[in-house]
């Protein structure tokens, strides 16, 4: 029988796990996976947002195909289309099990799962001064519908059973709660993380307009512009904290399944929709950059048909697991999704993905600020591009990871830059995508200071897209 037991983060970014190089974030349970299991190094999101991400890995579609573009709770039509074969149509209809517990957010892309209802289960906070809200309470109710599922509930047929998990996304609400500054956590200054090292840089001003005028668009961006350099560490201490929190949840599931007597027939993939700022260029939770930090995410596969204790290089898209999933379990499908199969890297085959470049995508967050972007990434650069004036970037991804300096600016780079231009239009085309016939759509009003967050004064985007449904 092969089982598949998928547990998913929120805001989870790669560059915040030890099986990723941080040794500072205790998540035991999620390095046990990775310390018995496949890990691959290079996976993306492809889009920065929840809704759009999660439509997306359940189809195997971009959001320019799935058509979800935004959180919006209305994207203009009522559900998602049924001409697009879901993960939960394909598993259903070939004798699976699908169950999906936990957060949705998913326009209705989780059609062919059994979805269960899931409520609040309060808990007390570890930490006085750190939030704690529903987003942890659901991960406690998920967690305990999933242990029941796995121990009593699951029948004799194969399943795919998803434990969708909310945290760290309570990092949201700690920075609201703490926009005047940090409150006192009652530890001492060395046990606080170290700041990245991208965190301070001086190539601010060549960035795109939309990077530089984040903080009138993005709520969260905007509580942090008077903050300093402590009140970013203990922003990133909250943060691991939350980490650390969902790993005891993912402990908990984990062992249900060992006690089922299911856990040798199953494989786990873990994964998170979107990473976390991380403080890297001032930058905190997720939105429209696609920095490494946001867009890298982990992917680790562990448990049966999976040769374990292995690192895998190379590019992945989050696109790919349904296609990796469906050879997992023996299934055909139509060949129609954007992703492929990584199952052989899985089973030992090859320790190399098999993608030449991924893409990801953005549009808006809710509604009244929208600057379409794509990215373009392979194993030399990233190539980014805005739907405005003066709006590319230009990474190398081999002399810096950290993104500090952006090429596209550089005469010297220009040959390189039309190439990637040439690139992601060749992308563009072969995936019927309408990117270049978009048009930023914003008012002025949330470009008035002068370039660079930390000169924000003024409306912001989201707080009036929120005055608005009052």
């Amino acid at each position: 029988m092969k089982n598949i037991l998928m547990i998913i983060c929120d805001q989870l970014s790669a560059t915040a796990l030890k099986a990723y190089g941080n040794d500072y974030v205790k998540a035991p349970n999620i390095d046990s996976l990775s310390d018995n299991g496949v890990t691959f190094e290079n996976a993306y999101t492809s889009c920065p947002l929840c809704q759009p991400a999660r439509a997306s890995f359940w189809s195997s579609k971009y959001p320019h195909q799935t058509k979800v573009l935004s959180n919006l709770p209305d994207q203009g039509f009522d559900t998602f289309s049924t001409e697009i074969e879901t993960l939960g149509d394909l598993f259903s209809k070939n004798g699976y099990d699908c169950v999906h517990i936990g957060k949705r957010h998913d326009y209705g892309a989780l059609r062919g799962f059994k979805i269960m209802d899931y409520e609040q289960i309060k808990s007390e906070r570890d930490n006085p001064a750190i939030t704690v809200n529903y987003e942890t309470f659901y991960d406690e109710d998920t967690t305990r519908k999933m242990i029941h599922y796995l121990k009593e509930e699951a029948s004799d047929n194969p399943f795919l059973a998803v434990a969708d998990l909310q945290n760290p996304h309570n990092i949201c609400s700690y920075i609201g709660e703490n926009e005047l500054g940090h409150k006192d956590f009652g530890i001492n200054e060395d046990e606080l993380p170290q700041l990245p090292d991208n965190y301070n840089f001086d190539d601010a001003l060549n960035r795109p307009e939309f990077i530089q005028y984040m903080c009138c668009s993005h709520r969260r961006q905007s509580q942090t512009i008077h903050w300093g350099e402590d009140d970013f560490r203990h922003y990133l201490y909250a943060y691991y904290h939350y980490i650390g929190v969902v790993d005891k949840q993912i402990g908990k599931i984990l062992k249900a399944l060992e006690e089922s007597g299911k856990k040798d027939d199953t494989m786990i993939v873990l994964f998170a929709d979107h990473g976390e700022g991380m403080a890297s260029h001032r930058l905190v939770t997720k939105y429209g950059a696609f920095y490494e930090e946001t867009n890298r995410v982990p992917l680790i596969f562990s448990g049966n048909n999976v040769k374990g204790n292995r690192k895998v290089d190379g590019l992945v898209s989050l696109l790919d697991i349904y296609p990796t999933l469906a050879d997992y379990a023996g299934i055909t499908t139509y060949k129609k999704e954007e992703g492929i199969s990584q199952y052989k890297q899985i089973i030992g085959e090859s320790d190399t993905a098999d993608n030449e470049y991924v893409s990801a995508q953005w549009y808006d967050e809710y509604d009244g600020y929208i600057v379409p972007g794509r990215m373009y990434l392979d194993k030399d650069y990233k190539y980014t591009v805005y739907r405005e004036d003066n709006s590319e970037e230009l990474f190398d991804m081999k002399n810096d990871r950290l993104e500090n300096i952006n090429l596209a600016v550089k005469s010297e780079y220009k040959h390189i830059l039309e190439q990637y231009r040439d690139k992601l239009k060749n992308h563009i085309e072969k995936t019927n995508d309408n990117f270049f016939s978009l048009k930023s759509e914003y008012d002025k009003k949330y470009r008035q200071h002068k370039p660079g967050m930390e000169n924000h004064t003024g409306p912001n985007a989201v707080l009036d897209y929120s005055e608005r449904l009052k």
